[in-house]
């Protein structure tokens, strides 16, 4: 059993190809739409990094909320 249609050979292969790359391009669209929001949601703020130096390292307790 095939994918291409009965009556058609060529057309059917040709509209075949033609959604097969329809879908990849829209998966990729939606994938990297998908990055896009998760990284500038989630994001660190890298500017006040730069102007402000290294912090001194803090305990995982005050960090995490645990302990106490």
């Amino acid at each position: 059993m095939t994918a291409i249609p009965a009556g058609g050979g060529r057309a059917g292969r040709r509209a075949g190809l033609t959604l097969l790359l329809l879908s990849l391009l829209l998966g990729l669209g939606v994938a990297f739409a998908a990055a896009a929001v998760i990284v500038s949601s989630n994001g660190p703020g890298d500017s006040s990094a730069v102007s402000d130096g290294p912090n001194d390292p803090l305990p995982a307790g005050q960090l995490l909320g645990y302990g106490g």
